[in-house]
């Protein structure tokens, strides 16, 4: 009997060995990729890159100011019809933003640089053969825009594709190129084409518009990191334990994985072929529409007596492509994830820290997600190349929908813009004419203007996010106070009666102006959530490129009827503070979270009163 025993202990033990050098076999891993951020080193040779391409592109759009003097005296035009040379290309690369994204997500930025800045200089060299102000406001306007946004909106993202933590800063340093553009190329213009007449003036900003080559060379993708996901299969001790009293286990066991407790049931007895691969959601995601494969096993039925079901536990060693929220930031196909606008906060500029504060006093949760959108997998080179073709169509469609003015605070920002946006340019393309005109200030002297409003502004645009994150202030405070402030000052302008007045009003309007544009990207974060961000903006790019076409001529064409541009600036101004109440209606306005929230309160409050 003792000797039976003994033989059946030795059989069980040999069993066991068994059951556990199944469990030792290689482990199945999985690959997706991933691109990190290095947050520094090489990508600040790419934010320095990155701003002189800012400075090149914007500096030049911005000395239209200046070169309006000498453009305006070749073509014996009006004042409407030259300012309609320079508002053209200022509106055209706003409204090409949603193509130009797409092309960026689709071929890269590096090349859609290279493209533009060859581009905008060829038009530039063909708009000094222009035989009148209409062929120039196509060739340099319309053509030239274009390739001035193909500079502009891809060199933003590579920053932002480089940086994450740091993208403050780094954003901040490309920001610095718009006011060095705007203070330095304006009286350079006035000495160019005044020494050497307009037409080599131009030729010589089209040389210069061609180190965008280099800039944009300098900026290389990405290469995504190769991330294994490994399943480490161990036996639970529950096994052991119910063989031992010689019972089977429960028909079905669960998959649990750290990343999102992914549960997946094993195969039914007597299938012993048949795989599973059941698609788990993956947590922390905005919509729940990213979708990652679980874990696909072959059921493992064989037990020491009777084909017995064993109850497995499965937990990942390494997946390091899910952030510290959850999110899954990994992609099947290597190219995908080199696609700088398939990330969600491809084209935010702002601090996330404050984005951070101000979403945690409306909905106590953290909404930064770093996470990729969802894209299918691509496993075959047919599918592949449907990727690259998706890589263009799905980010043209998501910044051209429209469904995104459902959102009310949405809609009120756009409308604002509308207005804003008419008086934005009066500083930059009037004010010299402004001062030379009805003031008879030297042409000379008045260039100095842009570079007084050029500084103030890169000052106001760095000291914006700080002043938004002093205590009972908030992005969209500091941006309500400042506009307003910048209409009001622009109204005033129409007083303004020597250089000094002049002087002071570019000053403070370059710093009020500022925030417009610096901190309007946390102001539609906090409206519609990053998840939505990218079609936010790119409608945005939409309203704000109609309107800034339409300002500058609108203002050209009171100056043609009254022979002053006091009127123009009156208006403009006034354009400005209505802009600005449309802004302050924000806060008055529940955003969908908000709109949602209420909603299941309501209905728990409904089911509770049932309840009772």
């Amino acid at each position: 009997m003792a000797a039976k025993q003994i033989s059946k202990k030795k059989h069980l033990e040999e069993e066991q060995v068994k059951l556990k050098s199944i469990d030792k076999q290689p482990i199945h891993e999985e690959y997706e990729y991933v691109t990190i951020p290095p947050d520094g080193g090489f990508g600040w040779v790419v934010a320095i890159a990155a701003m002189l391409c800012n400075l090149v592109c914007d500096g030049t759009l911005f000395a239209f100011g200046t070169m309006k003097l000498h453009l305006q005296k070749h073509f014996q035009c009006s004042d409407m019809l030259i300012l309609m040379v320079g508002s053209v290309p200022c509106g055209v690369y706003l409204l090409v933003g949603p193509i130009v994204s797409g092309l960026a997500n689709r071929y890269g930025c590096r090349p859609i640089i290279i493209i533009g800045s060859i581009g905008a200089s060829a038009c530039m060299v063909l708009s000094t053969l222009s035989p009148n102000v209409w062929a120039m406001m196509i060739i340099y306007g319309v053509f030239g825009g274009i390739f001035f946004g193909m500079v502009y909106l891809p060199s933003v993202v590579m920053v932002s594709f480089y940086f994450d933590k740091k993208r403050p800063i780094a954003n901040g340093i490309v920001t610095a190129g718009t006011g060095i553009g705007a203070l330095s190329f304006g009286p350079l213009a006035d000495f160019l084409m005044g020494k050497l007449g307009w037409k080599t003036g131009m030729l010589i900003f089209a040389g210069i518009m061609l180190t965008c080559i280099l800039f944009g060379a300098i900026m290389k993708p990405l290469q995504p990191t190769r991330v294994p996901i490994k399943k480490d299969i161990e036996l639970e001790t529950s096994v052991n334990s119910q063989y031992k009293k010689g019972q089977h286990t429960p028909s079905s066991a669960v998959y649990r994985e750290k990343a999102g407790e992914t549960n997946v049931p094993l195969l039914p007895p007597g299938d012993e072929s048949a795989r599973i691969s059941n698609p788990a959601t993956v947590p922390g995601s905005n919509n729940g529409s990213s979708e990652i494969p679980a874990v696909t096993t072959v059921g493992m039925i064989s037990s020491p007596l009777d084909q017995s079901q064993r109850n497995r536990t499965t937990s990942i060693s390494s997946h390091t492509s899910v952030d510290s929220n959850g999110n899954r930031v990994g992609v099947s196909n290597p190219e995908d994830a080199s696609r700088p606008l398939y990330k969600k906060d491809a084209l935010f500029m702002g601090s996330k820290q404050q984005l951070h504060m101000s979403h945690t006093s409306l909905n106590k949760t953290n909404p930064y997600m770093s996470s990729v959108t969802n894209i299918p997998a691509a496993t075959t080179e047919e599918k592949k190349k449907e990727s690259a073709v998706q890589a263009f169509a799905n980010i043209l469609g998501a910044m051209t929908d429209l469904s995104i003015l459902k959102n009310k605070q949405m809609l009120l920002i756009c409308i604002g813009n509308i207005f804003s946006m008419l008086g934005y340019y009066l500083p930059i393309m009037c004010l010299i004419s402004f001062a030379t005109e009805d003031m008879g200030v030297n042409q000379t002297t008045a260039s100095f203007l842009l570079t007084i409003f050029g500084f103030c502004n890169t000052i106001g645009r760095f000291a914006g996010g700080p002043i938004a994150m002093l205590p009972h202030l908030s992005a969209l405070r500091v941006h309500n106070a400042l506009l307003f402030t910048a209409g009001i000052l622009t109204v005033l302008a129409a007083y303004a009666y020597n250089f000094t007045t002049c002087a002071l009003y570019a000053g403070l309007m370059g710093f009020a102006i500022a925030p417009h544009m610096s901190l309007m990207p946390n102001i539609i974060c906090d409206s519609v959530g990053l998840d939505r961000f990218t079609t936010a903006f790119g409608v945005l790019f939409l309203f704000r490129g109609v309107t800034s076409i339409i300002g500058p001529p609108a203002a050209g064409f009171l100056k043609d009827y009254t022979r002053k541009y006091d009127l123009a600036f009156a208006i403009g101004g006034a354009m400005i503070v209505i802009a600005s109440f449309f802004h302050f209606c924000i806060v008055c306005v529940p955003t969908d979270r908000e709109v949602e929230t209420n909603e299941k309160q309501e209905e728990i409050r409904q089911k509770n009163k049932l309840d009772v």
